[in-house]
This record gives C-alpha cells, structure tokens and sequence, in this order.
C-alpha cells in the first residue's frame, strides 16, 4: 500500500515585492491548509516554477515589481507550454489589470481569496 501525500490539495505561489503582504499571505493559507511557494519577482517566480514539485495549482501576481513585472511574467508563462497551464489571479491596487485574467483588488477581500484559492487548489 502506498502512504498518500499529507496534503492533496496543489500549492499556491505568491509573487509579491511587499514582504510584509507575502508573509501575511502565505500565514493565511498555510494556516488554511496550503502549501506556500513565495518570490519576490517574476524572475524568481519562473526560476522557482523551474524547480518547483509539485507544481503550484495557482499564481497570485502582483503587477508592479522590480527586476521582472507582473505583465512581463505573466508573458513569459505563456511562452512555456507546461507553465501556461497554471491559473494565475492578478493580485493588485491597479485600476487597470490585464484583460483576460482574475483579479483581486488590493487590499484583499480574504474570503474572495480563499475561494479562489480553493477552486484551483482544492479544498
């Protein structure tokens, strides 16, 4: 008999510049049962996607971000098959996200979060 996996619902990975907003984010769904990748950039988020097992279920995304923006990953996501799949939401005080993408306004409403966490991670 194989033991199965302590936790079978997909992890999430947050990209976010804030550290103070990354750590309250991944607080959040551990505490609600999540596996938690972080980066501080689309850089580090498609380096981390390179090595990351299990793959996260879900991207938030943050748009405004040194080094490698939100819309410059989410293009470069759509260059790699295997990544293009992940379900991104758009995590943001912007008043104008990308078309096209899920997107939660910045400050969060929690409970839309955990939703849709929930909906592409399992629950």
């Amino acid at each position: 008999m194989t033991p199965e996996p302590s936790n079978r619902r997909a992890p999430v990975l947050v990209v976010d510049d804030d550290i103070e907003l990354r750590d309250a984010l991944r607080d959040l769904l551990e505490e609600n049962g999540y596996d938690v990748y972080c980066a501080e950039n689309g850089q580090e988020a498609l380096n981390l996607l390179k090595r990351a097992d299990p793959a996260p279920g879900l991207i938030l995304l943050d748009l405004m971000m040194p080094v490698m923006s939100g819309q410059e990953m989410l293009a470069a996501l759509k260059q790699v098959h295997a990544l293009a799949a992940i379900p991104v939401t758009i995590v943001s005080a912007s008043e104008d996200p990308p078309e096209g993408e899920s997107f939660l306004h910045k400050p969060l409403d929690v409970e839309a979060l955990l939703g849709i966490v929930e909906k592409a991670c399992g629950g």
